[in-house]
């Protein structure tokens, strides 16, 4: 039997960023939801439509808001990729002049996904039913 990783890229949304020199793998699926919203503290869609506000001049000022976003898109994307942390360790881990650059890497991955308000809201019913069983 064929292997899918034989036929196919099962990598094609999985990256990596660097921290203090170490690759960290990171990705951003459908169970990066929670993690986003566990660090942002708020819904996603309002974390959606606040880092959408923030991108939209096309300059970024690293103010504290804007701070917090990254970060929880970062934190989101690492424990998504597999790795365990605390949105603490994630903030104290990375220099504020890398911040940047690494925060660019997962926004590229976050801007290759086509997840729609109806795909989250699909999420959130099946959760809800499979925890009923």
């Amino acid at each position: 039997m064929a292997r899918l990783s034989d036929l196919v890229n099962v990598n094609i949304n999985r990256n990596t960023i660097t921290i203090q020199g170490v690759q960290i793998p990171v990705i951003f699926t459908f169970k990066s939801f929670p993690y986003v919203e566990e660090a942002y503290g708020k819904p996603y869609e309002v974390f959606e439509k606040d880092i959408n506000h923030m991108l939209r001049n096309g300059k970024l000022s690293l103010g504290k808001n804007e701070i917090r976003l990254m970060n929880a898109l970062i934190y989101a994307m690492v424990r998504s990729g597999g790795t365990d942390c605390t949105i603490s360790e994630i903030e104290s881990s990375i220099p504020l002049h890398d911040l940047p650059n690494i925060f660019q890497v997962t926004l590229d991955i976050f801007n290759n996904q086509s997840f729609q308000q109806s795909d989250m809201a699909k999420i959130k019913t099946e959760k809800k039913s499979t925890q009923d069983r």
